[in-house]
């Protein structure tokens, strides 16, 4: 049996379920609600103790971290094949689920932190003070020193500037590499596309939304709409927000 541990926006469990949709594998969903900080509980740390998600439970044996979890169920369900025969195109695959790893995680959530994470804080009433005191329980201290500064420090504009500035890197070179063919690897829908979709699906809804706009970056463009075409993304992306007081509806 396969268990879930994720978060309905996170990018990260996004990519654990496009794959298992994507390979039409049932599974358990179990919602672990960041914003009550369930993922720093003992419980949770048991199964994983970077007290992040997802988290991936197969019969009793625990995969962590996203990417990870992405060729595990490659390796583990191969009757849906998701990675490239073609060596050259596995590569490329690798790479992109590298860099969705590198640059869009790390920039992304830097750009998502003002209009999404802070706006969430508002809501629930949290003061500057409130935030430091959160962030200092944090049990992984690599987390926590980063949530801590956040805290006390925010994300200024010129922080925003050089996430988006990365971003345009990134999705130059993706635009590129989608000359090959309709999928990021060339003829075959893989792991590439799956690691990267939520980034894509995520920069819609910050400021700079015509980055991945037909305008800007056109072959870009028409792969996101094959993106959303399928119905494992429209599976996977439909799991709704379980908080209605939560002012972030995607």
């Amino acid at each position: 049996m396969l268990v879930l541990h994720n978060y309905w926006s996170s990018v990260c469990s996004q990519k654990a379920r496009l794959c298992l949709a994507e390979k039409k594998l049932p599974y358990q969903n179990r919602h672990v609600n960041l914003f009550e900080f369930e993922h720093w509980t003992p419980e949770y740390l048991k199964i994983n103790p970077k007290a992040v998600v997802p988290a991936l439970d197969h019969d009793g044996r625990i995969v962590i971290e996203s990417n990870v979890i992405l060729e595990y169920l490659e390796d583990t369900f191969p009757q849906v094949r998701l990675r490239p025969e073609d060596p050259y195109a596995r590569s490329q695959m690798r790479l992109w689920i590298f860099n969705s790893e590198e640059i869009a995680h790390e920039n992304v959530n830097t750009a998502s932190y003002n209009p999404r994470h802070a706006a969430r804080h508002k809501a629930k009433g949290h003061t500057r003070e409130d935030l430091i005191k959160i962030a200092t329980r944090c049990p992984n201290p690599i987390v926590r020193n980063r949530l801590v500064h956040r805290a006390e420090n925010g994300v200024s504009e010129q922080q925003e500037n050089e996430a988006y500035e990365a971003l345009d890197f990134l999705l130059d070179q993706l635009e590129q590499a989608l000359a090959r063919g309709p999928w990021i690897t060339g003829a075959e829908y893989s792991l590439a596309d799956i690691a990267m979709a939520p980034f894509i699906n995520r920069i819609e809804v910050l400021k700079r939304p015509e980055m991945v706009k037909a305008s800007r970056r056109p072959r870009l463009a028409e792969w996101w709409q094959r993106i959303q075409e399928r119905p494992a993304y429209k599976e996977a992306f439909s799991l709704a927000n379980p908080d209605k007081s939560d002012p972030v509806a995607r």
